[in-house]
């Protein structure tokens, strides 16, 4: 029976869950599934290996060992970045096999600019890849399954596009910036996108298809964090999806689950909304050096830093496992001398350099 290994972000995101996928996917003993929970490719997971720095959004941080990678239900397709993704790691992506829940939303290139328009105005903090877009949009019934939309005629596929943005349209309420503009009007925009979505369908299969039993460990990969969590109600700072244990445990047997929480020694955080332990960078400690996987960018603006408390820390994974046994992965401990007050805490508890994969 394989073993269910969830891997899980205690803090705001950035802690270091694609090295601690990729450390567990590399010494299994057998093929391993990696398995994409929740969110989508709105997370940035980078692992460093023998042969060099990878990010990994659209697929498993344990794709470079091998594993076979699901998209599962609570995961929101993004069939412009699975296509872009594709191409830069086609090498390692052509050895593994992609499966696919059929219930996974699916975002637009609509959904991804509205999301940056609004950024533009709102400034959150969102990283422009029209996740809460997509949720609001499913919600308000303007959506069709992936695989509904592969079977319609052409036509047709143009039309529901067309829909998708004019709800859009509306719902921002306000003229589409001029940097936007043309691609927002452009059929050529649409013709590109129904293309990467026919090769996301043709390159990925189905979840009936997987035969659990071919595989000797399950990595169910979260994205974000535990203090990111509000299971669907974005109101401010946090993320619109269940970034614990929970949605997963319900689909599993506890006697096989293993769960793993991944932490830093500090607290890390993207965006706009101020946090408690905020703190400049080298009040935090004078070794922690600039993050190669979490530079600037244009939608989450500056990475910025904070004091842990060890025992916050604690107190919000005991509530998420819920009584079940679980290890704290803390990585970058070569940034900070202080693992000892973790030690004293947790009794499982596994240590890593900054960026470093076991």
């Amino acid at each position: 029976m394989a073993v269910n290994r969830i891997i899980i972000g205690a803090n705001f995101g950035d802690e270091g869950k694609g090295s601690v996928v990729a450390h567990y996917a590399k010494h299994a003993q057998g093929k391993v599934l990696n398995v994409l929970t929740n969110g989508g490719s709105q997370r940035a997971h980078n692992i460093e290996t023998e042969t060099g720095r990878y990010k990994f959004q659209h697929f498993g941080s344990g794709t470079y060992y091998g594993a076979d990678n699901l998209f599962g239900s609570e995961f929101i397709l993004n069939p412009m970045q699975f296509a872009l993704e594709y191409e830069e790691k086609k090498e390692m992506l052509g050895k593994v096999t992609l499966f696919r829940s059929p219930l996974c939303m699916w975002s637009t290139p609509y959904d991804m600019m509205a999301n940056q328009i609004i950024e533009l105005h709102k400034r959150s903090g969102s990283c422009g890849m029209g996740i809460w877009e997509t949720v609001l949009r499913y919600r308000s019934g303007l959506f069709v399954r992936f695989d509904e939309f592969m079977q319609m005629p052409i036509e047709a596929k143009h039309l529901f596009l067309d829909r998708v943005r004019d709800y859009f349209s509306n719902r921002l309420g306000h003229e589409i910036p001029a940097e936007y503009s043309q691609s927002w009007n452009d059929s050529d925009l649409k013709v590109h996108f129904i293309n990467d979505c026919a090769f996301l369908h043709k390159m990925t299969r189905l979840s009936h298809e997987i035969q659990i039993s071919d595989y000797a460990e399950c990595i169910y990969e979260n994205g974000q964090g535990l203090l990111l969590n509000d299971n669907g109600t974005d109101d401010g700072g946090t993320t619109p999806s269940c970034t614990g244990s929970a949605h997963v445990r319900q689909m599993l047997s506890d006697e096989n689950v293993c769960l793993h929480y991944v932490s830093r020694p500090y607290l890390t955080k993207h965006g706009g909304y101020t946090f408690k332990g905020e703190s400049n960078a080298a009040t935090v400690s004078e070794d922690i050096r600039e993050d190669w996987a979490n530079p600037f960018n244009e939608w989450q603006r500056d990475f910025r830093y904070g004091i842990l408390d060890p025992t916050e820390l604690k107190n919000r994974i005991l509530a998420d496992a819920n009584g079940l046994d679980f290890t704290l992965e803390l990585t970058h401990c070569d940034e900070m001398d202080n693992t000892n007050l973790f030690s004293s805490l947790f009794e499982h508890l596994n240590t890593y350099n900054a960026a470093q994969v076991k």
